[in-house]
């Protein structure tokens, strides 16, 4: 037996110098260990190092049973087994990282000769852990960098990735971070590398990550004893599979091209069909029954979970071309009635939708009522809605082929913009064209535009000449939205104070009704619920009528105002309802209420 000149004290002093002196790159795997101290050694490198630490280099031997079972039956060592070569990461290891984090590294330094070996085992396990997660069409990236670039520092943390395709943008990592003292992981893309993304990618992966309730899982340090590879893999592998959809999603996003495309006109903002009054005059569907199917483009009521599905007749042209693609895309409008082009919006990250997800959609909307309800919107304006059922029969994307982030409803313009130059627009034809960022940014900056004097308004008086042209109706509340609110901040309230103090639909001066009234003990309250897509119209309508319901016509019913919408206030938003209040001493507030969580979310 060739390591019987080992004994018990020869093999914990070497497992004092391995603490100290680490363990050479080539020597970490190892399926077997040995617990020495408390600790765990790999086998052959721990009896290795007691042969050197009695002079006996001359001693080859293979890691099997006749020798392992020197250690654990005469030595009286304990053995532990490890199928993928690697125990698991130890409290000790992980607290020496971050010991020297940041720190210089100086090959002439003898203090910083250990560094390398001592963090082996750490980069050996990290690189195991992300290995063990390249399926369905994942790679791995190893990370061996324990060097910060130029400076050579230790750097703050290992981590190495598994992505699809090429290694350029996006990518699942495990990191060990030594800085944060936490191992983890994480959906992410290059930041600050040479592989680093664009401003513009770096913009979509910071909104992506927003929009799908990013996680990112850390273990700290100290709690890394309650974990096994089993435990660790498993949830990372789970964590993946919960992303993996939104990592294509993304690639898509991260490359996505910019078009433009006409929908038809409309003067209800697309939330219910306006009627035959402006639409296209040349030989097609919308001239021959008087709507297009874009008409319910912006119906806030007709959500599903955080999308909105719709429909564009450029993408139906040509479907089989732009199925799965994402795209952003920007709106114009034709009003046949003055010949005159308009643009309405650009949608971010559209994703065109195949029949199979189409057909599901169309069948929820059935279920739920809403394609019922979009035929008696044709009838409401004299048309014909049997027509739809027609139109959907062998092919649901000729209703619904596109989705998108049903948010961007709250941050529609409030008012259309003329399209100024003809040359802005490539035809009015019901194509995608691609989108130029020059035209965008200047029709879409327009949008933000401030009071001016100087730079618009005319001196001329000739109204009686021209007559003054409106693009839009009256902005469409969503009355689904508007009653399913009202109900459940009905029910918050009386559960919050007594139920007989709380009441709807009480009257008001003129025959109006207040949607909802709570008595207190020195008067009332009143609020107002508005449920339109862009909460400045709800504001601008809803204070009216609170200030009509409590002062007209020369009194005061109401202690306090409170307008309600299930929308989160945007900080432009928010400074203007604090300006608001300030600058007219108004006793007003606004409150947003998540009528599915039934509870109120903030009140300015």
């Amino acid at each position: 037996m060739k390591l019987s000149v080992l004994d018990r004290n020869t093999v914990e002093r070497a497992a004092v110098l391995i603490d100290n002196e680490g363990i050479p790159k080539n020597s970490v795997w190892s399926q077997h260990y040995f617990v020495v101290n408390n600790k765990e050694y790999p086998f052959k490198y721990l009896a290795y190092r007691a042969l050197r630490l009695i002079g006996r280099t001359d001693i080859k031997f293979e890691s099997n049973d006749p020798y392992r079972n020197y250690f654990e039956n005469v030595l009286g060592f304990q053995l532990t087994y490890y199928e993928g070569g690697y125990n698991f990461f130890t409290l000790e290891e992980l607290q020496f990282y971050n010991s020297i984090v940041g720190k210089p590294y100086r090959k002439g330094n003898a203090l910083h000769s250990t560094y390398r070996d001592r963090l082996n085992p750490l980069i050996a396990k990290v690189n195991y852990w992300a290995s063990q997660l390249v399926t369905n069409g994942y790679k791995l990236k190893k990370d061996s960098n324990w060097l910060t670039g130029f400076t050579a520092n230790i750097a703050p943390y290992m981590w190495p990735r598994v992505y699809k395709e090429v290694d350029q943008d996006i990518f699942f990592n495990v990191e060990v971070n030594a800085r944060d003292q936490f191992i983890g992981y994480k959906l992410d893309g290059y930041i600050k590398t040479v592989k680093e993304l664009s401003k513009e990618q770096k913009t979509i992966l910071h909104e992506f990550k927003s929009e799908i309730g990013w996680k990112w899982p850390q273990i700290k340090f100290s709690d890394v004893s309650n974990y096994d590879w089993d435990r660790l893999i498993k949830e990372t592998k789970a964590y993946i599979q919960e992303y993996d959809s939104d990592y294509d999603h993304l690639k898509k996003r991260l490359y996505k091209e910019k078009k433009l495309a006409r929908i038809t006109w409309n003067t209800n903002k697309w939330v219910k069909p306006s009627g035959r009054a402006g639409k296209a005059l040349s030989k097609s569907h919308e001239k021959d029954n008087g709507f297009g199917h874009e008409e319910w483009l912006f119906d806030g009521d007709q959500i599903i979970g955080s999308c909105k599905y719709g429909f564009l007749e450029p993408i139906h042209k040509f479907k089989a071309k732009y199925i799965g693609k994402v795209f952003d895309i920007s709106l114009f409008t034709r009003n046949s009635s003055n010949n005159t082009q308009y643009w309405v919006t650009t949608l971010k990250n559209v994703e065109v939708i195949g029949a199979e997800e189409a057909a599901k959609t169309l069948k929820h909307y059935k279920d739920i009522g809403w394609f019922n309800q979009m035929k008696l919107d044709l009838q409401a304006v004299g048309l014909d809605g049997r027509l739809l059922n027609q139109w959907v029969k062998t092919d649901p994307t000729a209703l619904l082929n596109i989705k998108f982030n049903a948010s961007q409803l709250q941050d529609l313009p409030l008012e259309l913009i003329e399209v100024d130059n003809p040359d802005d627009i490539p035809a009015d034809h019901y194509v995608l064209y691609n989108a130029g960022d020059a035209i965008t940014r200047k029709y879409e900056s327009q949008n933000d535009q401030r009071f001016s004097f100087d730079k618009s308004g005319s001196t001329e008086a000739d109204l009686k000449k021209k007559g003054k042209q409106k693009s839009y109706t009256t902005e469409r509340e969503m009355e689904f939205r508007h009653n399913d609110l009202q109900e459940k901040l009905l029910f918050y309230l009386q559960s919050q104070y007594e139920k007989d103090d709380v009441k709807r639909e009480c009257n008001a001066y003129g025959g109006c009704r207040i949607d909802i009234t709570r008595k207190t003990n020195t008067g009332y309250i009143f609020y107002e619920i508005k449920t339109y897509n862009n909460l400045l119209t709800s504001i601008r309508l809803g204070i009216g009528q609170l200030l009509e319901y409590n002062l007209f016509p020369k009194a005061q019913q109401a202690e306090h105002m409170i307008l309600v919408s299930d929308q989160v206030a945007s900080p432009k938003i928010r400074d203007y309802i604090l300006h608001l209040k300030s600058f007219i001493k108004l006793d007003f507030s606004y409150m947003h209420f998540d009528p599915k969580l039934c509870e109120i979310i903030s009140i300015i």
